[in-house]
């Protein structure tokens, strides 16, 4: 590891945890894991192989086809891989190749499979009231009469699982019991991480696990705290002190309200760390939770360590990650714990030159993973 650089770190053995533990919430169901996104950008390939071979899991979920033919790549034949945004002429062949599983979308989606795949299992989204993807209800009838699709899963997504008291759960589970009817040869799915946790009888035959397997709370209420997955952390390269009044940083909008010690650390919004943490977040260092002082620059944060133990060139500052978690930390960035992940995590893959500042790194239970997983799948120290 080259410790000028930030550090992405990520315990799989917490996701193996968090997968777990939601998967107890809904004994009945199948738990499948969402990998979409790079694995929202903890790295799909060691994510994957975490949770076939540590966690038995068999079904995935992914966004493109693209992503699912890298993650077969990473997984064999065995596994079972659903794309959530649908077939289209360009990715047929892929489909085929990969052995990947469609989730249709529209009747043109639907037409396509039958047409070109025919026999081959799709699953088929309903929009129960998201309005972002998926067929209106209308529209099944035309669908059973336009010829026969092998549907192996019907499917819908709840728009409103992290507010566990909103009514539109109760309206959407009422609408999707009704359709799953309509098709009592394929497993039924409603629900991703918040729904698991909301009751049991949003889980019928299989869940979709994404956010709260990767340490970020599926529940607005934060009521179910998750083990935290990934740690940022990047290294203090400057110590140096200003006088009351003295301002720091870009637009000069912070002024020290005392004599204060500043560190400069190496990370910024180049880095995937969100602007709009700039005089709001925080991070943890030399002992203390630090205020980040100025506006946050394109590869530098300075924080106001005045509260600290004098930090010493070299000692990592974390700006999420189990002394500050997750959601605190998004929430001080007005934004969410996903795209935090997503963010950091995009600019944490494996490449050469520029853009390889954000270094990422497997763990289980604190430890550098073993070769069988972590090996393909990112950065090692």
């Amino acid at each position: 590891m080259r410790m000028q650089n930030p550090l992405f770190e990520i315990d799989l053995a917490a996701i193996c945890e968090n997968f777990r533990a939601l998967a107890l919430a809904t004994p009945g169901a199948t738990p499948a894991g969402v990998v979409k996104c790079d694995a929202y950008g903890l790295g799909a390939d060691a994510v994957g192989r975490a949770l076939q071979q540590r966690e038995g899991c068999r079904v995935f979920f992914v966004a493109y086809s693209e992503e699912g033919a890298a993650l077969r790549n990473a997984l064999g034949g065995d596994a079972e891989i659903f794309v959530f945004n649908g077939p289209f002429p360009e990715t047929l062949s892929t489909y085929r190749d990969c052995k990947l599983t469609p989730v249709v979308n529209t009747l043109e989606q639907a037409a396509l499979w039958r047409a070109e795949m025919s026999g081959a299992p799709a699953a088929i989204h309903v929009d129960t009231g998201m309005h972002r993807l998926g067929l209106p209800p209308k529209d099944l009838a035309k669908l059973r009469s336009n010829g026969t699709l092998n549907v192996s899963l019907i499917m819908s997504h709840l728009a409103c699982a992290s507010d566990e008291t909103h009514q539109m759960n109760s309206r959407q589970l009422k609408l999707f019991s009704e359709i799953a009817g309509q098709f009592p040869n394929a497993r039924k799915s409603l629900s991703s991480s918040g729904g698991a946790l909301i009751g049991k009888e949003f889980a019928f035959d299989l869940t979709r696990l994404g956010v709260g397997m990767y340490g970020v709370s599926p529940l607005d209420s934060g009521a179910a705290p998750m083990k935290p997955v990934a740690r940022l952390t990047a290294p203090v390269i400057a110590v140096h002190e200003v006088r009351a009044g003295e301002t720091v940083g870009y637009g000069a909008t912070y002024a020290a309200s005392r004599d204060s010690v500043l560190a400069t650390v190496s990370l910024g919004y180049g880095d995937g760390f969100p602007r709009s943490g700039s005089n709001r977040a925080a991070a943890y260092v030399a002992g203390a939770i630090c205020p980040v002082a100025g506006r946050i620059s394109m590869d530098l944060i300075v924080l106001d360590v005045t509260s600290a133990s004098p930090p010493a060139i070299g000692d990592r500052a974390e700006f999420f990650g189990p002394n500050l978690l997750i959601d605190n930390a998004a929430a001080s960035c007005g934004t969410i714990g996903y795209e935090l992940l997503t963010a950091i995590g995009g600019l944490a893959r494996p490449r050469k030159g520029l853009g390889a500042r954000v270094l990422r790194r497997y763990l289980w239970n604190g430890a550098p993973d073993g070769p069988e997983i972590a090996d393909a799948g990112g950065h090692r120290s």
